[in-house]
């Protein structure tokens, strides 16, 4: 008789029902876990890009320290660096900085740090620093393709912060709220819910700015074919200005020193940062002197001249359209490049309060799902391994390229390999665990 209502239930198409709806709480739970998977490793790396200037110097620390650069010695920058490099487009001179004594020009393929006298030095090798930005940016997907990846995920943590306020209408209320008696679970919950409140201005500034930065250029693929023919820089030209039409007559390079004393006798209280030359020594060549503005957050002004090192105008960056100005502020505001040391630390504190509050909400997931009798210790074990594992990678992967001459390309493999043997390996640990528990 048993076998009989046994046979009669497997053949009765109800008792699929559970084991459907576990396989779809299953991929549920895959699919949360790897959405904040990937905004973990987003976040983890912003923070330490935040350091990426410090990084730098670990990196190539035996490059000449360069205080200031003069005029004359940026005009023999130029005229080096594009030796090196006659067929470059673009001529690019990062000047020396409060904060930054370096000095450095580039081209479309080369980069070389100078020395006073605006003399070529070593090439620059910063090959975990580049496959850092890299993940940050664009998780080492195509470039355009990777940073709309990454916006949607700025999206996603914007999202989540505002809804977690709106969740919780005496949140501000509780602020200092913590029940250290209580269970595992609700100490999470308050842990979790009180450094959301304390951090909300920079995660949801942070996330805000990460999605502007990520959609912008998706609004580049959406309107440059609909209303410029498909010209992506005329997209972007009313708020960072627009280019000349190229005639590519050869002609001297162009007068980067006047230009630079122009600023200095002009505007002494601003001191330019980057210098870019398009089509370099050709009689249609664009200059462009970016120059800081102290108390302000946009990244730079930018003052257009001519060729022969006459100014032209500025881009409109300080005092422009409302739209131009916070355009040019999201970068500082995202990186925590403004007030410098002390706005620095702040921001990787608050980036690793950011990750505690990442990692805490699926603790608190996992613990929910333990207490109704539905652990789903693989799954754990897995987010245990990649929470664990990332950083760990990232730190092993650093000293290794500093003691190694391993190239960002083969940094970017190992690192992902690593992520995921650590996710494999958390969650056969986890399963070996919970069988010898049963």
């Amino acid at each position: 008789m048993l076998e009989k209502i046994r046979a009669k239930d497997s053949s009765n198409p109800s008792s699929a029902k559970p084991s459907l709806v576990k396989r779809a709480l299953s991929a549920h739970a895959v699919m949360g876990i790897s959405i904040s998977a990937v905004l973990y490793i987003i976040c983890l790396s912003g923070t330490i890009s935040v350091f990426k200037e410090d990084i730098h110097k670990l990196e190539q620390n035996g490059e000449p320290r360069v205080e200031s650069l003069s005029p004359q010695s940026a005009q023999r920058a130029a005229e080096t660096g594009f030796n090196a490099e006659p067929t470059s487009a673009h001529l690019y001179i990062q000047l020396p900085s409060q904060g930054h004594s370096r000095a450095l020009v580039q081209t479309d393929n080369q980069e070389h740090y100078v020395d006073r006298e605006g003399e070529l030095s070593d090439s620059i090798a910063h090959p975990w620093s580049a496959f850092l930005i890299d993940l940050h940016y664009y998780l080492h997907l195509p470039k355009s393709f990777g940073m709309i990846v990454v916006a949607i995920f700025g999206v996603f943590l914007f999202a989540m912060s505002i809804s977690g306020l709106l969740a919780h209408p005496n949140i501000f209320k509780d602020a200092f709220s913590f029940r250290r008696s209580k269970s595992e679970q609700i100490k999470k919950v308050d842990l979790h819910n009180r450094l959301s409140v304390w951090t909300a201005p920079f995660h949801i500034s942070n996330s805000l700015t990460g999605a502007m930065i990520g959609l912008a250029v998706l609004s580049i693929a959406a309107l440059a074919p609909m209303k410029y023919g498909g010209d992506q820089h005329a997209v972007f030209a009313p708020v960072f200005g627009g280019e000349p039409v190229i005639d590519e007559t050869p002609a001297p390079m162009a007068k980067i020193d006047k230009a630079l004393r122009y600023m200095a006798e002009t505007h002494p209280d601003k001191p330019p940062v980057y210098v870019i030359l398009h089509d370099p020594k050709t009689a249609g060549q664009y200059l462009q002197i970016m120059a800081e503005h102290p108390r302000r957050l946009i990244y730079a002004e930018k003052y257009n001249f001519t060729g022969d090192g006459e100014f032209i105008d500025t881009v409109g960056s300080a005092d422009g359209t409302i739209g131009q100005q916070v355009a040019d502020s999201v970068y500082k505001v995202h990186f925590g490049q403004f007030g410098g040391l002390p706005v620095k630390l702040a921001f990787g504190i608050f980036g690793i309060c950011l990750l505690y509050i990442i990692t805490s909400g699926l603790r608190i997931y996992f613990l929910k799902r333990r207490n109704k009798g539905r652990a789903a210790p693989t799954l754990e074990g897995a987010w245990k391994g990649l929470i664990w594992g990332a950083p760990a990678l990232l730190a092993t992967s650093f000293v290794a390229s500093l003691l190694l001459p391993l190239s960002t390309p083969l940094l970017t493999r190992l690192f992902w390999i690593g992520v995921v043997l650590a996710a494999i390996a958390g969650a056969i640990l986890a399963k070996q665990r919970e069988g010898r528990a049963d």
